[in-house]
């Protein structure tokens, strides 16, 4: 194992028993593809988008749990707009800068000269892709206590009037609802990039009339922009 997993692991505050699954935790698509083009390490032509895909789930359980806790007041849709507040690319690129995990990424050549290892989306991916490496190693209870340090700072400044400013949507809703007496309606326009790296445009609009139109890197992420740039025309 080299120097640098040594240094991940002390910072995550967590030892792999089995390694092959940090590195593949560490893997993208970009990186694999090009290894298995030159016939290289087999170790290497697989990649993190399916520990990707459970470390999502992994956050999202973990953190609704640690939430339900900490917060014994809150109603379901107070702990759901918290828990949206703190599972989104804006606050796991934050994590994963903590971690400084883009030194450990492994990006294809072509990836890297796009600056991909400073891309939010690919530092998130990489946070939820460890989250899942974590939860296969060693189960839930270990993943659970490595997201609840990460996360910690995040939570113990959860705001409703700080964070939840944020959430464009709700607050779109009720103007357009009390002015309109109709709520909003979203449509996706169109999405553009490759499959990694994907960019969405979303437009809200009421009736006829357009408000806003965004882009982002995912559907929520787009309407919420559309959201925004609509509350600048209606408020």
């Amino acid at each position: 194992m080299i120097k640098d997993f040594l240094d991940l692991e002390k910072k995550i505050g967590y030892n792999f028993k089995k390694q092959e699954l940090l590195t593949l935790a560490l893997i993208h698509k970009s990186f694999a593809s090009e290894v298995k083009d030159a016939k290289k390490n087999k170790n290497y032509t697989k990649h993190n988008e399916k520990l990707e895909f459970l470390g999502d789930a992994v956050l999202d359980l973990a953190l609704s749990e640690i939430l339900f806790v900490e917060f014994p007041d809150d109603d379901e849709g107070v702990l759901s707009k918290k828990r949206a507040s703190l599972v989104n690319e804006e606050v796991l690129a934050k994590i994963a800068r903590q971690l400084e995990l883009e030194r450990y990424l492994m990006l294809g050549k072509g990836e890297l000269q796009t600056g991909g290892d400073k891309k939010p989306r690919l530092q998130a991916s990489v946070f939820e892709a460890l989250c899942g490496a974590i939860f296969i190693d060693a189960g839930y209870s270990e993943v659970k206590k490595m997201i609840s340090i990460q996360f910690k700072e995040e939570i113990a400044s959860l705001d409703e009037k700080i964070h939840f400013a944020k959430d464009y949507k709700t607050r779109l809703q009720e103007v357009i609802q009390k002015k309109y007496k109709v709520p909003p309606i979203y449509h996706l326009i169109s999405e553009a990039g490759p499959a990694h790296e994907k960019e969405f445009f979303s437009q809200v609009v009421v009736g006829d009339k357009v408000l806003g139109i965004g882009k982002g890197k995912t559907k929520k992420e787009a309407e919420q922009m559309a959201a925004e740039k609509a509350l600048k025309e209606t408020e």
